[in-house]
């Protein structure tokens, strides 16, 4: 959980074109990796990318955070009112970050979207842990 913070502040703290250039790249890998599947290409932008990075890592979070914090998926609300704040914090923070980072700016909606891949996170660890607590209660 430390090292994902880590991670995702790193990124925050590296300047805009830096940042711009690596979606880029990776925009440019997805369209080459589409055009030789043959499927189309031009809808997958470096927008989308962005966009996409934010959610997936604040969704890795939520799993390793509710996991950090609450390994057996009890339902005790103070742990959960703690995973909820931390994953609250944590993007405000990071868009905090990039406001002192040349080429970045801080967006609300950004904090917004970090916070549902967080919350998806969470509730893909709970169906993972439900689904194994049905099985162990099957056999």
């Amino acid at each position: 959980m430390v090292a994902m913070i880590a991670l995702i502040w790193g990124n925050s703290l590296v300047p805009g074109e830096g940042s711009s250039s690596i979606s880029t790249a990776v925009m440019e890998a997805v369209r080459s990796f589409l055009d030789a599947i043959s499927l189309p290409s031009a809808w997958v932008t470096n927008f989308l990318v962005r966009k996409t990075a934010h959610f997936t890592e604040y969704a890795v979070l939520g799993i390793l955070t509710s996991q950090a914090l609450d390994p057996r998926g009890s339902r005790l609300r103070c742990r959960w009112l703690l995973i909820a704040a931390l994953l609250v914090l944590v993007p405000s923070l990071d868009e905090t970050i990039q406001l002192s980072v040349a080429g970045r700016s801080g967006m609300v909606t950004d904090v917004m979207l970090d916070c549902c891949g967080a919350a998806f996170g969470v509730a893909v660890r709970c169906a993972v842990l439900r689904a194994a607590g049905s099985r162990r209660a099957a056999s």
